[in-house]
């Protein structure tokens, strides 16, 4: 993704189950970017806690590979449970960071510093293949 496609989608609304054009959550904005930006087609992802049994499934048969440094474009996990996070992790113009919807907040763009303070201390990497 660059910068300007970056630039496009923060601020666009958050809504629950949305994956565009106008509004996502934090599922559909993964699916956006990954099919349009990436060209992975990933399979749908639920919400909540079956979202993490997908994850986790995918991992344990290797379609899914969680990795310690990430690439751009590889998806993050910012939180587990049964209410997942998810965000892309981007690398533009040498800051690296995640894009994210946030319920109340809509899509935003977080430089890899301010995760920790936004309540995100556990990440995890993952890489499609």
């Amino acid at each position: 993704m660059t910068p300007a496609q970056i630039s496009a989608l923060v601020g666009k609304r958050y809504e629950l189950g949305a994956d565009g054009p106008d509004a996502y959550d934090c599922r559909g904005l993964l699916l956006h970017c990954q099919r349009t930006y990436f060209g992975k087609a990933l399979p749908d992802l639920p919400m909540g806690h079956e979202m993490r049994d997908l994850f986790a499934e995918q991992l344990a048969s290797g379609a899914w590979e969680q990795v310690e440094q990430p690439r751009h474009g590889d998806a993050v996990l910012l939180r587990g449970g049964d209410h997942p996070h998810v965000g892309v992790w981007l690398v533009c113009d040498g800051a690296a960071g995640v894009l994210h919807a946030l319920e109340g907040v809509g899509v935003i763009w977080s430089p890899q510093p301010t995760l920790r303070m936004l309540g995100f201390s556990r990440v995890r990497y993952i890489r499609f293949h």
